[in-house]
């Protein structure tokens, strides 16, 4: 193995640190366990895509990019459809977020592979890069994205901006920037085009919107390497000085908190995958729910109440208390809470409109009590169920499934991506897509995985 980049970073000049990392990391550079989360973000990506072709926001988008057209570049999965590169990174980055049920990660306060993916495979095709190109590339892309996004900080959701749209450009336009091989000069620019576009608020979370936010941003990042490839201009320090998007977007913007670690630590082994089709931050509270019926044999007919002591962010993001459809409850505590309860789990198949509309749902929704608690982090809860007969039970949650430190295993994860691939694609196929996945680096030309997919 090579040696590894060391970080020596200069003040005033932590952009040019960043891209001349990404530049100048090598696939053989990459530890066996970094080059394996990578697979699992595609694997976990094509089931949450493939899934999320059946949603009607995934219908209009398909409908539309048929009558806008483009050249025959790259496919649309799922569908017998060939458009333009950025017709289909818009369409999969959407349709790949529309369940929310893609992956996060917590501290960068995004989805990171929703926005990269689409972008990597769209251009992939087109241009026949191979496996291990995509995967070097998937690993930059995520790189830059949720550096730049922890370097933003809580400020910037805090504003109402959705990080996955906002900070996702970069991670599309870095990771598609390293297909192309982009020197250090033109991928600064690339990063630059791409955040002159940063936009995405969260006042649009339970409706379409959100899924078509990391759709943007994956058209535009990969927009704005090709541009910059092609002699586009743009300032190489987007993110610096009173007027840069560091001080635009957030009131606590700090490289130093974001490059710490950086060639050493690989943020995408910080990814959360999640086994609950809802927003992350109801995820502990689903969780601890489902661990107390299960360790005290409660039936639900037994539960006076519910008690749920949540973070700041779910609080914030996750707490509607009356959704009216399936989008709106992966965005309800109470929702998630009830469903918990009810079902042990939370499939996507329990976030649909009829369901928001069930009496019984609706009945235990009216005794879930969600209260703010600001000394728990975005990966706790409190949770304490009541009984009609006195007795009460609590557990604390940490860390729920799915989180770095509760990982899901490879088994579940295969499990997950295979059932939401069956709703569109045979077994036979589903089986050629894993172990193509798993052995992605034998893999010499993308439009051969990409065929795969193809109805």
């Amino acid at each position: 193995m090579e040696k590894t980049w060391e970080y020596s970073p200069v003040k005033g000049s932590y952009m040019e640190t960043l891209i001349s990392f990404l530049c100048r990391l090598k696939y053989q550079q990459l530890k066996p366990e970094v080059i394996h989360q990578a697979k699992r973000c595609l694997l976990d990506w094509s089931g949450v895509t493939i899934g999320g072709l059946k949603d009607n926001a995934s219908g209009i988008l398909i409908n539309t990019i048929k009558c806008i057209g483009g050249n025959e570049q790259a496919s649309i999965y799922g569908t017998s459809i060939k458009t333009s590169v950025y017709n289909a990174a818009l369409v999969h980055g959407a349709m790949s977020h529309v369940l929310d049920f893609d992956d996060t990660h917590l501290r960068a306060l995004m989805h990171p592979s929703a926005p990269v993916i689409p972008a990597l495979l769209a251009y992939g095709e087109w241009k026949k890069i191979s496996g291990i190109e995509l995967l070097l590339s998937l690993i930059v892309g995520i790189e830059a994205e949720t550096r730049i996004s922890i370097a933003m900080g809580e400020s910037h959701y805090d504003r109402g901006w959705h990080s996955t749209a906002t900070m996702g450009r970069f991670g599309s336009a870095a990771g598609v920037g390293k297909m192309i091989n982009l020197s250090p000069v033109l991928m600064s620019r690339a990063m630059g085009i791409a955040g002159t576009q940063s936009s995405g608020i969260r006042m649009v979370f339970g409706t379409m919107m959100k899924s078509f936010h990391p759709g943007k941003a994956a058209a535009d990042g990969l927009l704005a390497a090709i541009l910059a490839k092609d002699g586009y201009t743009a300032p190489e320090n987007i993110l610096d000085g009173e007027k840069g998007l560091g001080a635009i977007l957030s009131s606590d913007f700090d490289y130093d908190r974001a490059f710490k670690g950086l060639g050493h630590e690989y943020n995408i082994m910080g990814i959360s995958f999640k086994p609950y089709a809802s927003c992350l931050y109801t995820h502990p509270l689903i969780y601890g729910i489902i661990q107390l019926k299960k360790e005290h044999q409660i039936a639900p007919k037994d539960v006076k109440m519910i008690e749920c002591h949540v973070s700041r962010f779910c609080y914030d993001a996750a707490c509607k208390k009356n959704p009216r459809t399936g989008l709106e409850a992966k965005f309800s505590s109470y929702y998630c809470a009830a469903i918990a309860l009810l079902e042990g789990q939370a499939g996507n198949s329990l976030f649909q409109d009829n369901n928001v509309r069930n009496r019984n749902i609706k009945q235990y929704m009216g005794m879930i009590e969600v209260t703010l608690n600001h000394a728990l982090s975005d990966s706790e809860a409190k949770i304490s169920i009541h009984l009609n007969d006195g007795h009460s039970f609590t557990c604390h949650v940490e860390h729920p499934l799915g989180d770095p430190w509760n990982p899901l295993d490879d088994q579940t994860l295969e499990e997950k991506a295979r059932d939401l691939m069956s709703l569109r694609i045979s077994k036979k196929r589903i089986d050629q897509i894993v172990n193509m996945i798993l052995d992605f680096e034998s893999i010499k030309d993308l439009s051969g995985f990409s065929k795969l997919f193809r109805k």
